[in-house]
């Protein structure tokens, strides 16, 4: 289920949860809707709130650091990339069909990764399976050094062209999101509650009912930006493939 979806099941759920607390306004007899009830209603309110309220925080610092592990990890292909040609160029004219092997594998990729209207999500799991780079390490594991200087250049890019394919596996192990379902349910279930409570003990005007609108519309905004920061391969919030541009451009120089 995409991000937009659940952030408007959430902000069903906080709606479903002020109508149900509407609702028994109406049908609660006035015993228990007096003083010391409406103060127990705001406490336990309180509590769900600050709980609440913690965990998003929480989960904002997590979802912001899968983000940047996300981007983190892109950028260091597009790093290894240049850093490789480079190594392959001082290596001599005999690794010249590497470096094109290189350039059309990280061709590859940005076309199946990125298309004019954006990140194609569902090539995530084609990127994991092709063997572009793999075909590029074999061919690098094939070249026989002659001198000092190039067996430490081949030394060195075979380590490159090796933690290279580790992080593109990196990126595909961690296409999906790191939130758990059933913490995601609990926080929507306590924020319906919260909602529940209000419905219960707050006057009904407009400026109540206008705060509480805006109050669960932020709520569930804050869900949707948590699921766009954890799935940055999908959604409104995507990373850029100008990175991955600018080391092609970068390659054969």
């Amino acid at each position: 289920m995409s991000s937009t979806l659940i952030g408007l099941a959430t902000l069903a759920c906080i709606a479903a949860g002020y109508a149900l607390g509407l609702y028994f306004t109406y049908r609660l007899p006035d015993q228990h809707l007096s003083g010391d009830s409406r103060d127990t209603v705001k406490l336990i309110i309180g509590v769900i709130g600050t709980v609440t309220g913690v965990c998003l925080g929480l989960l904002v610092a997590s979802a912001k650091h899968s983000y940047d592990s996300k981007v983190d990890s892109l950028d260091r292909i597009a790093a290894d990339i240049i850093i490789l040609d480079r190594a392959l160029a001082h290596y001599g004219a005999e690794a010249s069909p590497l470096r094109d092997k290189l350039r059309s594998a990280a061709e590859h990729k940005l076309r199946l990764l990125w298309s004019a209207d954006g990140l194609n999500v569902g090539n995530m799991q084609a990127v994991g399976a092709t063997g572009t780079i793999e075909s590029f390490q074999d061919a690098l594991l094939a070249l026989r050094p002659a001198t000092d200087t190039q067996r430490a250049i081949h030394a060195h890019a075979t380590t490159i062209g090796n933690e290279l394919g580790a992080i593109r596996w990196q990126v595909y192990v961690r296409s999906g999101s790191t939130i758990p379902l059933a913490f995601l349910m609990v926080l929507v279930f306590w924020q319906a509650a919260m909602f529940a409570g209000l419905g219960l003990v707050a006057s009904r005007n407009a400026t109540n009912r206008a705060a509480i609108a805006v109050g669960a519309v932020s709520l569930a905004a804050a869900i949707f930006l948590i699921l766009e920061l954890d799935t940055p391969y999908a959604g409104v919030i995507s990373v850029s493939d100008t990175p991955l541009r600018l080391a092609i451009e970068q390659l054969g120089k």
